[in-house]
């Protein structure tokens, strides 16, 4: 998928669910029972992005924590938007990128390499995700079951 210059994203609530913890982010998306997990630099983009902000936002929020090109981190940065799109972890946010929620990177005086985001998914749980009762549940919601499937 394509990504626009100024578009900005949202978490595909209320499919996905995610959780950061020690600078990894811990995402599941509950229709299709897989999860992932972002770290690093990865789990960065993940907050900015979850907070609305648009991908020009996010470049050059990391561009002044991280060494590398503007245009490195640009590539890193699109590569794990399309494979968050791609997987149904974000959509297309409506409205006007949130620019309010800057994140603070603290660089210590020394910028560290921009290591390439790396979204890591696992579907090893994907049937016992999946057997959750509220997935076999009609429009009205639980305790209302679904019509079989069969």
């Amino acid at each position: 998928m394509l990504v626009s210059p100024h578009q900005n994203f949202r978490v595909n609530q209320p499919a996905v669910i995610a959780e950061v913890i020690d600078n990894e982010a811990i995402v599941v998306n509950l229709d299709s029972g897989a999860y992932y997990s972002l770290r690093g630099s990865a789990c960065t983009i993940w907050e900015m992005l979850a907070q609305q902000m648009a991908v020009p936002a996010v470049v050059q929020s990391l561009a002044q924590h991280y060494a590398d090109s503007p245009e490195t981190i640009q590539s890193g940065v699109e590569s794990l938007v399309a494979d968050l799109l791609n997987e149904q972890l974000l959509v297309p946010a409506d409205g006007a990128p949130d620019s309010t929620h800057e994140p603070a990177l603290s660089t210590n005086g020394e910028r560290p390499p921009f290591a390439t985001p790396v979204l890591e998914k696992y579907t090893d749980m994907a049937e016992l995700l999946l057997l959750d009762p509220i997935h076999d549940v009609d429009a009205a919601g639980w305790p209302h079951p679904a019509p079989d499937r069969q």
